[in-house]
């Protein structure tokens, strides 16, 4: 069975984030798992600082143009028509198959999904009710009458589709199920039954899901499920061979989502139309148009008027005064779920003793590198959760201040000896080569900075340059000694996909960390559905992560979200995003 980690944020964006092409802000993002709602405890309380003229709020600190009537007349004389910037387009916009996070706005903009998450990380109705037997262990979900773009209605078998393609022994795809343990799931996987038998069709409105044990992260996983038109697309749907469904053309995908691909021209934009039988009612918007913007060129599409929305300004004073000057700029800052990481790699001897990765990173000066980048819009991380969740809690934990004598320190006792000014051991210098892309705005600081610092302990850093893909390449593959990219979180705080062993469901860790203890603390998590028990759990987890440090957390940061005046009630925040199911059609055009 395969146990990829499910990162179906789905379509709905219950959790987010897949690897992705080097996003704005200056990092190249990963795929990631965890997260919640509301932080609390630990050094510092918030990586979003009070901003002169913002007026904060539950959804982060919003500032308001001052005056409209600058809006260039590009923007103005498009009438009918959101143009949003994007970083890059890969172009997969199968809902089963997509990696990039660009992708992903639009695959959450022509589906929509049984549950949705709230701004506390907290799963909420989508086309679904949701209830949960007192056990644990049976998930009902009643259905809202809906239909699909094209008028046919939705039904509830559609829904089962879903789970038969992650269960399905030829899927490929980011998601795994799994671990969820649904009743049947292994026999349908491995082909002796052609139905999942812990999954219920019940009348013509209500699917009923049964588990083998309760699971903290079933209502995650479970209402991240969209239907598949059996009438459409059920003869692609094969047993053991879904290569027809993964083939499909999306463009004018059958879908129950907001809006329904009409157009997309390779590596530059995608054209989407409102779909007038959406369940919440047709979008206000007729006409969306995702371009890709060049990279460091993001604020200036705004300011000419080339697009209305702009999510990978980098949030720093500089981009945050500029836009200000313009008079018809709103901006959100908004803490950032995720983190910014320097991974090393645990198959190579020299990585694998905690006290040597201790040691790297206090000989980083993370706030010296965070206050260069994003000034006071990022604060160094110690354990792998961002501030808003509501599992977030470093009290007690080793904060890793710069201190070049602590590492000097540690490193010796990992029988790592200074002879002159090399860092010596069994024969052999303590050497690293970092890979990384030449236009990533946080390597660019990082690098030189742990050139020096490390050269100080005796270690030698070299840098390759390569671009996205191949980073993403040699992480997925563990071939890569050393390098940086970020992880987003998820409204699911669980970290399993992450940084359990691969045995132990860890199937997004490339880096071959594997602790046993980590692991039983990581199952038995799983196991309570109480969040006060969850917390008291994850008090232990974050306890061994900060020890043992799978990777070096750099900073969590904040987003920066750019729009002019003739965008109206645009609302988003960390766990949902604007352009997700119960969000997007509320969004007008002045």
């Amino acid at each position: 069975m395969k146990m990829k980690k499910m990162l179906a944020l789905l379509l709905a964006g219950i959790m987010t984030v897949s690897m992705a092409s080097c996003a704005g802000n200056g990092e190249s993002s990963s795929a990631g798992s965890e997260a919640g709602s509301n932080g609390s405890s630990g050094t510092e309380s918030s990586s979003t600082p009070e901003i002169e003229g913002g007026k904060t709020s539950e959804y982060g600190t919003l500032i308001e143009a001052t005056d409209p009537s600058q809006l260039p007349a590009a923007a103005t004389e498009r009438k009918d028509t959101l143009i949003v910037g994007s970083a890059d387009l890969a172009g997969v916009f199968n809902p089963f198959y997509w990696e990039a996070n660009e992708d992903f706005r639009i695959v959450s903009m022509i589906t929509a999904s049984l549950g949705v998450p709230d701004d506390k990380g907290e799963i909420t109705d989508g086309t679904a009710k949701m209830t949960v037997s007192e056990d644990g262990k049976v998930y009902t979900f009643k259905l809202t009458k809906e239909k699909y773009n094209d008028g046919s209605d939705v039904k509830p078998e559609d829904y089962v589709n879903y789970f038969k393609i992650l269960a399905d022994k030829s899927y490929d795809g980011y998601s795994d199920i799994s671990p969820v343990g649904i009743v049947g799931f292994q026999d349908y996987y491995d082909g002796k039954t052609d139905e999942i038998s812990g999954i219920k069709v019940i009348g013509d409105d209500t699917i009923e899901i049964t588990l083998e044990a309760p699971y903290a992260s079933a209502p995650y996983m479970l209402s991240s499920a969209i239907p598949v038109s059996t009438e459409k697309y059920g003869d692609l749907i094969k047993h053991g061979d879904l290569s027809g469904f993964k083939a499909l053309d999306m463009i004018d995908f059958v879908g129950n989502g907001a809006y329904t691909l009409k157009e997309y021209k390779v590596k530059a934009s995608a054209t989407l139309e409102a779909n007038e039988y959406f369940y919440l009612g047709k979008p206000k918007i007729p006409t969306i148009i995702v371009k890709v913007v060049a990279t460091n060129a993001e604020l200036q599409a705004v300011a000419t008027g080339d697009v209305d929305i702009e999510e990978d300004v980098v949030c720093e004073n500089d981009y945050i005064e500029e836009g200000k000057s313009y008079g018809f700029i709103n901006m959100w800052v908004q803490e950032t779920l995720g983190y910014g990481y320097v991974a090393v790699n645990h198959k190579l001897e020299k990585f694998q003793d905690p006290k040597v990765r201790q040691a790297l990173l206090y000989a980083i000066d993370r706030k010296s590198l965070n206050n260069v980048v994003y000034g006071q819009y990022a604060n160094a991380l110690n354990i792998p959760q961002a501030r808003v969740s509501w599992l977030y809690n470093d009290e007690g934990l080793n904060t890793y201040d710069y201190d070049l004598e602590k590492a000097a320190q540690l490193l010796e006792e990992a029988g790592w000896k200074k002879e002159g000014d090399k860092l010596m051991k069994d024969g052999e210098q303590f050497t690293i080569m970092f890979t990384a892309m030449s236009d990533n705005a946080v390597t660019q600081k990082l690098i030189p900075m742990m050139i020096d610092a490390y050269a100080q302990l005796g270690i030698e850093v070299k840098a390759e340059y390569v671009d996205w893909p191949t980073l993403q390449d040699k992480s997925q593959k563990g071939t890569a000694e050393m390098y940086f990219m970020a992880w987003g979180l998820t409204a699911d705080p669980d970290i399993t996909g992450t940084y359990a062993s691969p045995e132990a469901g860890g199937g997004q860790n490339h880096i071959g960390y594997s602790n046993k203890e980590l692991d039983e603390l990581l199952k038995k998590a799983q196991t309570e559905t109480d969040r006060e028990a969850i917390m008291e759990e994850y008090k232990e987890i974050y306890k061994i992560w900060n020890e043992d440090l799978p990777v070096l957390p750099i900073y969590q940061r904040s987003d920066l979200i750019c729009y002019n005046t003739r965008v109206k009630n645009l609302v988003s925040s960390p766990y949902v995003k604007w352009y997700q199911q119960d969000r997007i059609g509320s969004i007008e055009l002045a």
